[in-house]
């Protein structure tokens, strides 16, 4: 099997096997001005209802970062018993040392002799369309991303097997995550019928034990909407929130980042994102929960910027053309700020 035409297939599966998605002119959002009126009220209303009817006053200064810093950020889920709310900080706690214990090297595939950072680029950008058709959950992409790079790191690869291993990942990553995960067949029908059902269940098992059966991970995702709900407390909108799940789905194809923690990507895309939306872009109280004082996050922030700014002209474009639709309020239209947030 000729292998230019195994990476061929890598890059367009989907012209057979997705459906076409197409980048079309979109208005850019409301100013942020208006956006900033919303939120604030919205703020002021929640602080009102936990706060006996007291509305808040901001002495002068901005409001979020007086009031977030005089209540405990926890205490305003109290009444939802999925935010597990007694214990929640000391779930972040051991997710923050779950993450160091799955990192694999930065330099992990020098390691690997036909295969390279641009054809794992590659295999991700068309995972990404993958977890598009099937309608699976973010977190199954961020987790497959992670199995993919554990197993490379200790397993010589062919490049004729590189999708193998991507398309055994999501199946796992699928089985861990979703109700309902695609049969072992779907992955046969999307892989264009590349590899038979048996290679991709043998694949399977190999990953499994390479990995010793270790499969619940700190992603990136998990340290967003952590990160996000913080936020919300200020100004953080929507169409933040999206923007900042942008960035860090770009981050994925970006091998240079394999060398940042989830919990510093995250972090960064959310003070990146907050920028971009001229908002106020680290307050005291995300500092104290996502533990990142803004210096500690300008390298990640800067090569994120990078990125973001190269999206429009970069070949792969999975990522962005996802998030041109209106379902994640076209973020990927949003024209990049001009510079990185200063450190403050």
């Amino acid at each position: 099997m000729d292998n230019r035409a195994v990476l061929n297939d890598i890059s367009n599966a989907s012209k057979a096997s997705l459906h076409e998605k197409g980048l079309t002119s979109v208005a850019h959002p409301a100013n942020v001005r208006i956006t900033r009126q919303a939120a604030a009220r919205q703020r002021a209303l929640l602080l009102q209802q936990e706060g006996g009817g007291r509305r808040p006053d901001s002495g002068g200064m901005e409001p979020m970062i007086m009031d977030a810093a005089a209540v405990d950020f926890d205490q305003l889920s109290a009444r939802d018993p999925q935010a597990c709310q007694h214990y929640v900080r000391d779930i972040f706690s051991y997710l923050r040392d779950l993450e160091l214990e799955h990192r694999v090297s930065p330099q992990f595939m020098q390691s690997q002799r036909d295969i390279n950072a641009t054809m794992r680029s590659i295999l991700i950008d068309w995972l990404v369309e993958v977890a598009e058709e099937y309608r699976l959950v973010p977190e199954t992409l961020y987790l497959a991303v992670n199995y993919i790079d554990r197993f490379l790191a200790h397993v010589p690869v062919n490049r004729s097997k590189l999708q193998l291993v991507g398309v055994a990942c999501m199946l796992i990553a699928s089985k861990y995550e979703e109700i309902h995960p695609p049969a072992v067949d779907e992955f046969v029908y999307i892989s264009d019928n590349t590899y038979e059902r048996e290679e991709i269940l043998h694949m399977e098992g190999m990953i499994l034990n390479r990995l010793q059966f270790q499969l619940s991970i700190a992603t990136t995702r998990v340290f967003l909407n952590r990160f996000i709900k913080v936020a919300k407390v200020g100004e953080c909108d929507q169409t933040t929130e999206k923007l900042s799940e942008y960035l860090c789905e770009l981050t994925l194809q970006e091998y240079a980042f394999v060398k940042y923690r989830p919990s510093e990507i995250a972090a960064a895309a959310l003070r990146l994102a907050l920028h971009t939306m001229r908002l106020p872009s680290w307050s005291a109280l995300l500092q104290e929960v996502s533990g990142y004082p803004s210096e500690k996050l300008q390298s990640c922030v800067a090569e994120m910027f990078v990125v973001f700014r190269k999206a429009e002209t970069n070949h792969l474009q999975a990522v962005r053309e996802k998030y041109a639709h209106s379902k994640f309020l076209c973020v990927s239209t949003l024209t990049p700020p001009d510079m990185t947030p200063l450190v403050a």
